[in-house]
């Protein structure tokens, strides 16, 4: 993670705080937003989209897994002692 512009305690607000940048500046400029942007700074907007449709798909996921582990209620281990007969 030595690469990465945020600890991990604060990415999800720093990226809501850049993300929200992004969007306040396409909503004021318009299509003029695009047109002004660096041919490296297209690439990275274009790598942005790519992302994002990337975390909406793993969000899902994640969620999904949260969600069914919540309803199962128990770890594994305490899964096996919940079935566990002592009189046998």
């Amino acid at each position: 993670m030595s690469n990465y512009p945020n600890m991990s305690y604060c990415m999800c607000n720093n990226t809501v705080l850049a993300l929200r940048q992004i969007l306040d500046t396409m909503q004021d400029e318009g299509p003029m937003f695009l047109r002004e942007m660096s041919r490296d700074e297209r690439r990275s907007y274009e790598a942005l989209f790519s992302l994002c449709e990337d975390f909406l798909t793993a969000s899902e996921e994640l969620q999904e897994q949260l969600e069914y582990e919540e309803r199962d209620g128990q770890p594994d281990e305490a899964q096996e002692w919940e079935s566990f007969d002592p009189d046998c």
